[in-house]
């Protein structure tokens, strides 16, 4: 990750480098009955571990209530510590993470995630030198080859890849932005109590978190594409109907994100999303039905986009868990 080593005094004498941070890490994994897929991911951050010299904690969050995950942690590396979270819901596993975690530095890696070869350095180098938050590359990594009209919305799905430069403020595209492959210095957490809302269980914890910590705390999340992973897409998410429903809730949580600032503003925010998604639910919906006979893969994003416009015009019919 580029960090600047030094500034100059206005006499032109180079000032001192500033001095780098402490640091140690902690890395959250949440898991919901996918045993099948953490050896390899143990034996990626064990790799990982070995390259750097801060210690380095793994913290498994078996979120499954009959503790499923337990028998593979019994043969994982001694950095792995194995915790049981019977209360389902991604929030609550991220949660109860971050309370057990002892780094000065949260990294949250996703159950279908394997770093890749300088992952974790690139997390540790932004850390050093005082990173608030930070987030790294995703690569998809299809277990099938999907069919043809379905590869490009699946690989924007399942990747990360911001149009910026390596170092950078990325906190304008939180949005597009989410927890899993992420950091956090642990001060920046602990500005939101509890950091996710259980009521957004069903997901849409991380979006949530992001909005309080740039709105109401300005803090910067920066681009860290050094640290990268390959996430892992079953056979079973490669589908249209899957790509539909994950478009209408993204559509649904952007206005419900958007209502969190409440009075006016709130309102104001959301009736424009609503008419944003009513326009898309129209226009992209003609197009998809125009474009099917001739061209497969644009009608099926047409498609998709109507379905992200459809669910912020019913946003209201998805119910927190409160």
């Amino acid at each position: 990750m580029a960090f600047a080593q030094e500034t100059f005094s206005p006499g032109n004498d180079p000032a001192p480098k500033a001095a780098l941070l402490p640091v140690s890490l902690s890395i959250i994994v949440p898991t919901f009955r996918r045993e099948s897929l953490l050896p390899a991911l143990f034996a990626a951050v064990a790799e990982e571990r070995a390259s750097i010299p801060e210690p380095v904690e793994l913290l498994l969050i078996d979120n499954s209530p009959e503790a499923s995950a337990r028998t593979a942690a019994a043969s994982a590396p001694g950095f792995v510590r194995y915790i049981h979270e019977p209360r389902t819901g991604v929030a609550r596993a991220r949660n109860r993470g971050v309370a057990e975690a002892t780094g000065t530095h949260i990294i949250f890696l996703d159950d279908d995630e394997t770093p890749a070869p300088g992952w974790l350095a690139a997390f540790a180098e932004a850390a050093r030198h005082g990173a608030q938050a930070a987030f790294g590359a995703v690569e998809p990594r299809f277990q099938t080859d999907p069919p043809a009209p379905l590869r490009g919305p699946l690989d924007r799905l399942f990747s990360r890849r911001l149009p910026a430069a390596d170092g950078a403020e990325v906190q304008h595209l939180r949005a597009y932005l989410g927890s899993g492959n992420s950091m956090f210095a642990r001060e920046t957490l602990a500005l939101v109590d509890p950091p996710f809302d259980p009521a957004f269980d069903r997901g849409g914890e991380d979006v949530w978190l992001f909005r309080h910590l740039v709105d109401d705390h300005r803090i910067p999340m920066l681009w860290c594409p050094g640290a990268l992973v390959h996430e892992i897409v079953p056979a079973s998410r490669a589908s249209l109907s899957f790509l539909r429903a994950r478009r209408y809730s993204d559509g649904q949580l952007r206005c419900l994100v958007e209502s969190g600032h409440g009075g006016l503003r709130g309102a104001a925010r959301v009736a424009l999303w609503m008419a944003v998604g009513a326009a898309q639910l129209a226009g992209h919906g003609l197009a998809a039905l125009l474009t099917r006979p001739f061209s497969p893969s644009r009608s099926t994003r047409f498609q998709l986009a109507a379905w992200g416009g459809a669910g912020k015009l019913f946003w209201w019919r998805r119910k927190l868990a409160r």
